[in-house]
């Protein structure tokens, strides 16, 4: 049987691209056009960048914190501005902030690629002698929105992408901070049609696992997610999987979900004799997040829901898929709960969206599942299992809102179906109740113990007969 608390909360990790912005940034350098950019690989010490076709600006700024990864910016060397190929003097601000003496058409610099920290392996640009990521988003100043970019690589290295080419290794980009580009001697790809999608896995070396076996566990997990969600990706979803730059970790995997790009970062070393059952829970958290949020048109901080209740939906298909049994069901809600419990909980799920990189990282994935759970519950006892939370994300594609819209807003409404429901968004959402399980599970019948060691949850012997087919719903067979 998988240990899903080492799958499933290990996908804190995967981030789906929330950035602290470099404050420091003048209107001429709001770039809107398309911007000439060569990266240039020849070792794994750093990658040369040269943008050239820009409007005329004399301001850069890089971002200094990507999803928790700090100093980005003090990665930035030999920053170089030029008009009409004459070179201008640039002054340093501070870590990743450059500025000119007049406006300048052209700049080059090197981007240094030191040792990363283990927990950063899946945010942020790095390579090695054989392969590496490498990520627009950390590489380019956030000026940059459009571009045609062109890599220069080394000799036998090829570049995997979603993107499709114009040329070799040359690609016309939107959105510049949402590519992913997996590089290296040995990339190989397999793709698989689902209902009109290219599905693509991407992978860097060799593996004990056969490519196409990761492509029908990926398309597994994305057709149910089609199915759920109703609503066509735009973009090539596309998995990549590539060893971790180091063995000093003791993680098995890190993944971050960044545009239509899935990464998975494998250690080679991980006592795992079948990853493909591995691979497939993983699937469930990180391809559902390629439509939540990577796939909204929403703005501010809703982290509860696109992690908290992501880690729920993704238990939920790891169970209907047969990934797990119904044990390792209630198992998995048991540790996050014990996860919970080992921390003080002070603040509402809004409230640790917003503080998320600052304060507790788990709350809003331990508190967050658990709240997806209890909502769910009262859903379908209140339908009597004609209506459950899955529906809410059917309904979530299916709005018009003309444009971006505050999540929390959209997202509440949506939950609130009922006087029920909204009393329950009030206290577990929007206010700082804390979650019992002891407490509000026995109303569904499973009995909670909060032991020293763990929490337990068992299914009553007797249940009623409105209990027994909401758990029915939920894949209980008995």
């Amino acid at each position: 049987m998988l240990d899903l608390l080492k799958i499933l909360p290990t996908a804190k990790s995967s981030l789906s691209i929330l950035f602290s912005v470099a404050v420091f940034v003048s209107a001429a350098s709001a770039q809107t056009t398309r911007a000439r950019v060569q990266v240039s690989v020849s070792n794994s010490a750093f990658v040369s960048v040269q943008i050239s076709s820009i409007e005329p600006a004399d301001n850069w700024s890089f971002r200094n914190v990507v999803a928790g990864a700090l100093g980005l910016g003090d990665r930035v060397e030999q920053f170089r501005a030029s008009e009409k190929d004459r070179e201008l003097n640039v002054r340093k601000l501070a870590a990743g902030e450059f500025r000119s003496v007049r406006l300048a058409d052209k700049v080059s610099y090197v981007v240094k690629i030191p040792p990363q920290r283990p927990g950063d392996f899946a945010h942020v640009s790095w390579l090695t002698e054989e392969t590496g990521l490498l990520m627009l988003a950390d590489l380019l100043p956030e000026s940059i929105v459009n571009a045609q970019v062109d890599f220069a690589l080394p000799a036998g290295w090829r570049v995997g992408t979603p993107l499709r080419s114009d040329a070799v290794n040359s690609f016309s980009i939107e959105k510049v901070d949402r590519q992913v580009f997996l590089v290296g001697k040995e990339i190989q790809h397999v793709s698989t049609n689902v209902a009109g999608m290219e599905l693509q896995v991407v992978t860097s070396g060799s593996w004990r696992f056969d490519d196409r076996d990761v492509l029908k566990a990926a398309r597994k997990v994305l057709e149910h997610y089609l199915g759920l969600t109703g609503y066509n990706l735009a973009e090539r979803p596309t998995v990549f999987i590539a060893p971790m730059p180091s063995s000093e970790t003791s993680s098995e995997w890190k993944a971050e979900t960044r545009g239509s790009t899935v990464t998975l970062l494998l250690n080679r070393g991980a006592p795992i004799k079948n990853w493909i059952p591995q691979l497939g829970v993983i699937f469930t958290h990180e391809l559902f997040h390629l439509w939540i949020p990577n796939a909204l048109l929403l703005q501010g901080d809703y982290d509860w829901f696109f992690e908290g209740f992501t880690v729920y939906i993704a238990l939920q298909t790891a169970l209907k898929l047969k990934l797990i049994g119904f044990d390792e069901f209630l198992n998995t809600i048991g540790r996050v709960n014990d996860s919970y419990l080992s921390y003080e909980d002070k603040q509402s799920l809004l409230e640790a969206s917003e503080t998320r990189w600052t304060n507790n990282n788990s709350l809003v994935y331990d508190k967050g599942m658990l709240a997806a759970l209890l909502y769910d519950l009262v859903v379908r006892q209140e339908s009597q299992g004609r209506d459950s939370l899955q529906n809410r994300y059917r309904q979530l594609f299916g709005v018009d809102r003309g444009g971006l819209a505050d999540a929390n807003d959209v997202i509440i409404k949506l939950l609130n179906v009922s006087p029920k429901t909204d009393a329950f968004t009030k206290s577990y959402i929007e206010s700082k109740t804390k979650i019992e399980l002891e407490k509000l599970l026995p109303t569904f019948g499973i009995d909670v113990q909060i032991g020293t060691a763990n929490t337990q949850l068992k299914m009553r012997g007797q249940l009623t007969r409105e209990q027994r087919e909401l758990w029915r719903s939920l894949g209980y067979k008995k």
